[in-house]
């Protein structure tokens, strides 16, 4: 069956190893088809396909958009396939979403400097390639010793609800979809099981969502069950990825997920269509 892998980070997000050695990673897991996906850049292209020829292995350029906003908005993330980066007014929306990653990434060390942590925006920012993120933040206190791991970090402060969280400052979902969709790609929603209830997810589907992640390794058999009837029932391709983000992440598992050829076959059609 082909194996695709079609949600995946590198360092130029919160990923820890550059565009070529996903590649590398990919290729030996015999994936087919490699999508990069890093959060509010599409800066990783250039190494992205300078490493495909020697590895033998189809690559294209993809995107994920952290979102904000009322309820459940603020938890979804959309993937975006298919759209050509060069497209007016494309780079500077997203240069402008990781400014406001920027000015949250601040906000949080701020707040953990005021719970006695001794933390400076240089020591996030010392490790960012381009896109700077909660991640970055949490490998920080790694590095500092105040924690063991990017998940304590969350756990102990970064999460919602946790004494240094700072809510999302990115684009509405509809805003999100509209600007992939106007760069001549299509969206895909990221992990549903984040996103909200069905009412939710109907409100993206009317927003122009065309594609949603069903199989993602937090689901369980039964949400890929629902998350896949509820994309049948309204024409939407079912997609899958793993995430993956590299060494040191707690999400550096094997590339790929296998495909049906009809499931693939129905991708690589829509894609087919883009810019």
């Amino acid at each position: 069956m082909p194996r695709f892998e079609l949600h995946c980070h590198s360092r130029y997000s919160d990923g820890t190893l550059p565009p070529g050695e996903v590649v590398e990673r990919a290729a030996k897991a015999a994936v087919s088809l490699l999508v990069l996906t890093d959060h509010d850049s599409a800066s990783g292209g250039p190494e992205l396909l300078a490493a495909a020829a020697p590895a033998g292995l189809g690559v294209r350029l993809g995107i994920e958009i952290n979102c904000a906003g009322e309820g459940a908005a603020d938890r979804v993330h959309v993937l975006g396939y298919g759209f050509d980066p060069g497209s007016p007014g494309f780079g500077e929306r997203l240069a402008a979403f990781r400014e406001r990653r920027t000015v949250r990434a601040r906000r949080m060390v701020e707040k953990l400097r005021a719970l006695g942590v001794a933390i400076e925006y240089r020591d996030v920012s010392a490790a960012a390639h381009e896109t700077v993120g909660r991640p970055h933040v949490a490998d920080a206190l790694r590095r500092l010793g105040v924690v063991k791991s990017r998940k304590e970090a969350f756990d102990r402060f970064l999460a919602k609800d946790k004494p240094a969280y700072v809510e999302s400052m990115g684009p509405s979902p509809a805003e999100a979809i509209a600007l992939i969709r106007d760069a001549g790609g299509f969206a895909c929603l990221a992990h549903p099981q984040t996103a909200g209830k069905e009412a939710e997810l109907d409100e993206l589907h009317r927003a122009g969502l065309e594609a949603v992640e069903v199989r993602y390794a937090a689901h369980t058999p039964s949400q890929m069950r629902a998350y896949g009837d509820w994309a049948a029932a309204r024409g939407l391709l079912a997609l899958g990825g793993t995430d993956f983000h590299g060494p040191g992440t707690g999400r550096d598992g094997r590339l790929g997920v296998d495909y049906s050829d009809a499931e693939a076959g129905a991708f690589l059609e829509r894609l087919s269509r883009c810019s």
